[in-house]
């Protein structure tokens, strides 16, 4: 290799590392040590704030999926709207401690027109910005220059199929066209302004009906430019939907005997109703409302350090009516059938061997 040519991978290297680790101060690595001290020891009111985070920027979405809330346009009591950029830097102002911001959550996170800005902003605080999108839609070129020139770490394209047919099953009302078209855009543009960031992954969610589909799909994932390719299980209830291969979906892992949320990360609705868990999608499963500066109030309230004690206190009785007490993490570690189907059949595989 030349000379020229090392100093230029020694240039690329250089800003790879500056983007991967931009969060790291010293306040935050002390801050992260006092999250896991706290939870090692047990402690369920905390003086460490969160060092994740996510943040639904909009709950509207383009899709049916069949096995999630919104695309079953179940009711959440909440509406459909995006945060407002001046709740999104309240949060963020309030939080310094955060290194990772997930903008995603129940919606898709293009469909706040303000996304680019909110990712500018994160990114000037040192943050680093991850958002998944089923990128099946019309997205300009102008919008993806604004997301790249923000600053955005990852961005995960949900594209479960290596053709239309396979992926529609399960992205119901998606475009598989679109959804390719606009990652490749992404990688030629990224190319294009020379920039490493952001990582693109394209995801692939495995049921019965795409699991042959694999192989095929990660090639497409080549093609287009994508960085990776990522398999993971998709959700169901419908046994009918389970694949033949073990694609462990790892739900139900626990640190040891805590739920690491309760502790490391904090999840807001686009509407400041803060969940316990990515799970919450209800208005009336919401633990607290956004009040600007009052963010160590609500991280200690009386819902959470219940819920925090269902871990520190495991013979202790379940708090009757918390939202926490129907998920599955706590029903295995408190000795309770699962909700889930596929979730116990999942253990049971792993218990069989």
């Amino acid at each position: 290799m030349s000379l020229s040519r090392y100093a230029s991978e020694l240039r690329r290297r250089a800003r790879v590392l500056a983007g991967r680790y931009r969060w790291v101060t010293l306040p935050r690595l002390a801050n992260m040590a006092l999250v896991h001290a706290e939870m090692k020891l047990g402690r369920t009111r905390l003086v460490s704030r969160p060092y994740k985070l996510c943040i639904d920027v909009s709950n509207k979405c383009n899709l049916g999926c069949p096995y999630c809330p919104t695309g079953r346009k179940d009711e959440s009591g909440r509406g459909k709207g995006n945060i407002s950029y001046d709740t999104f830097r309240e949060i963020l102002d309030d939080l310094p401690t955060v290194t990772t911001l997930e903008l995603f959550n129940w919606g898709e996170p293009f469909f706040n027109p303000e996304l680019p800005r909110l990712i500018e902003y994160a990114s000037r605080r040192r943050i680093t910005t991850v958002i998944s999108s089923n990128l099946s839609f019309k997205l300009r070129d102008e919008v993806i220059r604004d997301v790249i020139r923000g600053g955005l770490t990852y961005l995960t394209g949900a594209i479960d199929g290596a053709d239309q047919a396979s992926y529609e099953v399960y992205r119901r009302g998606g475009k598989f066209d679109y959804a390719v078209a606009n990652l490749r855009r992404f990688a030629e543009i990224k190319r294009e302004m020379g920039v490493e960031y952001p990582h693109l992954c394209w995801q692939f969610l495995v049921f019965k009906h795409n699991e042959h589909q694999i192989e095929e799909a990660r090639r497409l994932a080549h093609d287009v430019g994508a960085d990776s390719f990522a398999v993971s299980a998709g959700l169901y209830d419908d046994p009918s939907w389970a694949p033949e291969g073990d694609y462990n979906l790892g739900y139900l892992a626990m640190h040891p005997n805590r739920c690491t949320w309760l502790w490391n990360k904090a999840v807001f609705h686009w509407d400041g109703g803060l969940a316990s868990c990515c799970m919450g999608y209800d208005k009336h499963d919401d633990f607290d409302t956004w009040r600007a500066g009052q963010f160590r109030q609500m991280w200690n309230n009386e819902k959470f350090i219940a819920a925090r004690r269902i871990w520190t206190e495991p013979d202790s009785p379940l708090p009757e009516g918390h939202y926490c007490v129907d998920c599955d993490k706590v029903r295995l570690y408190r000795g309770m059938p699962l909700r889930s189907q596929m979730r116990q059949a999942d253990l049971e595989k792993r218990a069989a061997g």
